[in-house]
């Protein structure tokens, strides 16, 4: 009978015993896992608030400190960070916030709605640093619709020099 009991009922071995230990130890890094996946989210969320937040605020230097931090923290697109990108591409003051900005949004040069703002931006645009900056960028990214406004640059009057070449340049190429 012992015999018997024996072999319907063996000994739990080592391996068993393991294996629990390996289940709880498993259990333990999905956990662990999660929560810093949960904790990054949270950060990323705060992070974008705060750059949504710096963009809108009157102070120059906010501004800017804003599209530098969306430059290092942000290497995939946020469209919602992109859209105040290019609202405050078209009408800030700034010119050295709308330089800071076509820097930035040429991270993403697929991006159909960036191509098309740097587009009417280019249009729109006075201050000879960013017209030369966009004529630049538009270059790079070989985009063809820039023709008519280069071709507008080109023929105003009021155009410095300078930005008159880099356009003649830019229908060039």
């Amino acid at each position: 009978e012992a015999m018997l009991n024996r072999q319907l009922h063996p000994k739990k071995s080592g391996r068993v015993i393991y294996l629990k230990y390996f289940a709880v130890a498993a259990s333990l890094a999905l956990l662990v896992t999660t929560a810093m996946w949960f904790y990054s989210n949270e950060e990323e969320k705060a992070r974008k608030t705060e750059i949504i937040s710096n963009l809108d605020n009157s102070s120059t230097g906010k501004r800017l400190e804003a599209v530098y931090e969306f430059s290092e923290a942000f290497k995939k697109e946020d469209q919602q960070i992109i859209d105040v990108m290019i609202d405050k591409l078209l009408n800030d003051k700034n010119s050295n916030v709308k330089i800071a900005i076509i820097d930035a949004l040429l991270e993403f040069p697929q991006n159909e709605q960036i191509r098309k703002s740097m587009i009417q931006a280019l249009g729109q645009e006075v201050q000879p640093n960013v017209q030369i900056k966009l004529i630049k960028a538009l270059s790079t990214l070989r985009e063809q619709r820039a023709k008519e406004p280069l071709e507008e640059i080109i023929n105003d009057e009021k155009t410095f020099d300078i930005v008159k070449n880099n356009a003649t340049l830019a229908m060039a190429n």
